[in-house]
C-alpha cells in the first residue's frame, strides 16, 4: 500500500537566488563557483522545472560578461528567468532579453517579474502590466510569486531597516511599494510571495530574511561572501500549499 500522503505530493519546485556573480571586491567571468557547483544538486532536485536569478547575475553588463553568465545558465536543465539588477542593466540586457519586466503563468500560479528603477519605484508601466495580469489569472491561479533585485519594502527607520541590504547608499529616500504596489495586492485572497536578491554579497551584510504579514511573504536572498551563501528552494505541492 502506498502510505505516502496525497496532499504533500510535490507538484513542482523552483529555486530563487541573487547576486550570483559574486563578490564585488572580485569580478569574475562565469557565476559565483558554489552557486555553479550547486547545479548538479539543483538540476537533480524533486520536480526541478524553474529557475529564477533575482539580480546582479553579472558584475558589469558587458556582452563578455554576459556571454560568460549564460554558459553557466545553459547548464541548467529546465527555463531560467532574469529579474535584472543594477549591475546588470543596460542595452547587452535587452538586446538580449528584450523585456526588463514580464509575467507568465506556470502550473497554475502566477509569476511576475519586476525591475525597480533607480528611486526603487514600480513604474507606472510595470504596475500596469502588475494589474492586467492580476486582472486575467487571479482566479485561475492559486499563488502569486514576484521576483525583483531591490529589497523595496526597506527602508533604514523601518522596521527593517536591523537588516544589512549589500549596499545602503543605494536606498534612494523613498519607494512605493507601501504606497502604491503592496495595495494592490494586499486584498487578494490568493497567497502572495516576493523574492528579492539584493542581499549576501559580504560577510557584514545579511544573506538571508523573511517575513509574513497578512497574505504577504517577503524573502530576501543572496551569495557572494563564500561563507553564507544560499539559494531558496520553493516546493509547491498538490493541494497548493507551498513550503
Amino acid at each position: 500500500m502506498n502510505n505516502v500522503r496525497q496532499d504533500k505530493v510535490i507538484k513542482y519546485s523552483f529555486f530563487t537566488a541573487g547576486h550570483t556573480y559574486g563578490n564585488a571586491s572580485n569580478y569574475i567571468y562565469g557565476m559565483h563557483p558554489p552557486f555553479v557547483k550547486a547545479i548538479p544538486y539543483i538540476n537533480n532536485y524533486p520536480k526541478m522545472k524553474l529557475g529564477m536569478l533575482t539580480g546582479d547575475v553579472v558584475p558589469n553588463p558587458t556582452a563578455a560578461y554576459w556571454d560568460s553568465a549564460q554558459a553557466t545558465i545553459s547548464q541548467f536543465n529546465f527555463p531560467v528567468h532574469i529579474a535584472s539588477g543594477n549591475h546588470d542593466r543596460g542595452p547587452e540586457f535587452l538586446n538580449r532579453f528584450q523585456t526588463y519586466y514580464h509575467s507568465f503563468v506556470f502550473e497554475n500560479d502566477l509569476f511576475v517579474v519586476l525591475t525597480p528603477n533607480n528611486k526603487w519605484n514600480i513604474d507606472k508601466w510595470q504596475k500596469n502590466m502588475l494589474s492586467r495580469a492580476l486582472i486575467n489569472h487571479i482566479d485561475n491561479v492559486n499563488h502569486v510569486f514576484i521576483f525583483l533585485h531591490e529589497l523595496i519594502w526597506w527602508a533604514p527607520d523601518n522596521k527593517f531597516g536591523n537588516i544589512e541590504i549589500n549596499y545602503r547608499p543605494h536606498f534612494p529616500g523613498h519607494s512605493n511599494f507601501y504606497s502604491e504596489v503592496k495595495p494592490m495586492l494586499d486584498t487578494l485572497s490568493k497567497k502572495v510571495v516576493f523574492f528579492a536578491g539584493d542581499l549576501g554579497n559580504t560577510t557584514e551584510v545579511d544573506s538571508y530574511m523573511y517575513y509574513k504579514e497578512g497574505n504577504i511573504t517577503l524573502i530576501a536572498n543572496g551569495m557572494g561572501n563564500g561563507v553564507s551563501d544560499n539559494i531558496v528552494i520553493v516546493e509547491v505541492y498538490n493541494n497548493d500549499s507551498i513550503n
